[in-house]
């Protein structure tokens, strides 16, 4: 028999009047004060089971008023976790001594306000692409979350640019679909709002990125090359060098697209009110718990609004064709089409092979035996005697 079993027979022998009190707890090997403990307690709720040793009250206690401005803080923001929710307190109530991040979580888990997290199988990352980022505009991040369907039935595809080093949330622009004049614009405009950045990360899609052999050009990614902006590119199938990125949109999706609004008008309300939060209200666990706005400050690099003429010393200057090629000589040599009215710079590497430069982007090699330039491929990767071209800081876009 159980512990619980032997209290429900002691009461049911006492309740019987067989025997006395002493006899009945010799028996059962108690004391008579626990005897008569168990049948006061039986006699007040009919119970047997212990009680909870809980004290009423606890001197460390959260208090109530501080439970409530904590339950009333994640009411306001209910996708924000505990520790945000604590460094929001201590910002606007520093005169209160707030409980730990635990603390509140389980009071949040307490009152029903904290799904169960799904337990996923964490794979450790190859590659620490943000290493070099120091200050803000070193880097700015752009990607395409995920498009879905708004309440009208049309497409929306949410644009994002952050800046990697402050999180700032430049821009998240809804699009119907995400062609080139679209995208273009809302970097002109950011361009004029924060200046220019030093460097640029996207993933290898339209309108980023091309299949082109000239490194990939597009006439997106040229045009930011003409600025003087250094292009980066994730390896394919590799979101998690773009993990800052990604882990935006997860909560960009929660916050704005679930539901989705019913046009696109308001879906990009839903959008701006969300940047104001993130930006300027969400504090930031990676920076201390500071927000983005506090972090950031415009580029010292002005947006220029006409392009100066690239300059190529010791290079042979070429100006590429409406049909993205070049004339050379007696032959017409394809580059790309993305470079239509752009002007190229070559090198005479050896008697067989001619570097092309774009900006500082090296973009390919022609060989000059080959007489009959496949106008698909066009550039060519020099192999003869092991002669390389000379390194480019953008050696992630060399052709393979």
């Amino acid at each position: 028999m159980c512990r619980m079993d032997q209290r429900a027979s002691f009461i049911s022998d006492w309740l019987s009047h067989k025997m006395t009190m002493t006899a009945l707890c010799e028996l059962y090997g108690i004391s008579r004060q626990t005897g008569h403990k168990l049948v006061r307690r039986h006699k007040q709720d009919r119970r047997v089971d212990e009680k909870s040793r809980r004290p009423k009250s606890h001197p460390k206690t959260t208090p109530k008023n501080l439970v409530k401005l904590i339950i009333a803080q994640r009411t306001q923001f209910p996708l924000w976790g505990p520790a945000k929710i604590r460094a929001r307190l201590r910002h606007h109530w520093p005169q209160h001594r707030w409980p730990a991040v635990s603390t509140i979580g389980a009071i949040l888990k307490r009152e029903g306000m904290i799904e169960p997290r799904r337990v996923r199988l964490k794979v450790t990352p190859r590659t620490r692409p943000f290493g070099r980022v120091r200050e803000p505009n070193d880097l700015w991040t752009v990607d395409f979350k995920g498009d879905f369907t708004m309440g009208n039935g049309r497409r929306c595809y949410p644009l994002t640019v952050t800046d990697s080093a402050s999180r700032y949330l430049l821009a998240c622009v809804g699009l119907h679909a995400p062609t080139l004049a679209s995208v273009r614009s809302v970097f002109v405009e950011l361009f004029r709002r924060h200046g220019l950045p030093r460097a640029i990360r996207s993933d290898n899609g339209e309108p980023f990125a091309s299949m082109s052999p000239a490194a990939g050009l597009t006439q997106l990614s040229a045009w930011w090359a003409r600025l003087g902006i250094r292009l980066e590119r994730i390896d394919p199938g590799k979101p998690q060098q773009n993990g800052r990125h990604e882990r935006l949109h997860l909560t960009l999706k929660k916050a704005t697209c679930s539901p989705p609004r019913r046009s696109l008008g308001w879906q990009q309300r839903a959008f701006d009110r969300f940047c104001a939060e993130y930006n300027e209200l969400r504090p930031h666990q990676a920076l201390a718990f500071k927000t983005p706005a506090s972090l950031y400050r415009r580029s010292t690099r002005a947006y220029p609004e006409q392009l100066t003429r690239l300059h190529y010393p010791f290079a042979e200057v070429h100006c590429v064709q409406a049909d993205g090629s070049i004339q050379l000589g007696r032959r017409r040599q394809f580059i790309s089409s993305s470079l239509v009215g752009e002007e190229v710079g070559l090198y005479q590497l050896d008697e067989r092979y001619i570097e092309v430069l774009f900006a500082d982007i090296v973009l390919g090699c022609i060989d000059l035996r080959n007489g009959n330039a496949n106008p698909r491929y066009g550039l060519v990767r020099p192999r003869a005697h092991g002669k390389q071209p000379r390194p480019t800081r953008v050696s992630a876009m060399y052709p393979v």
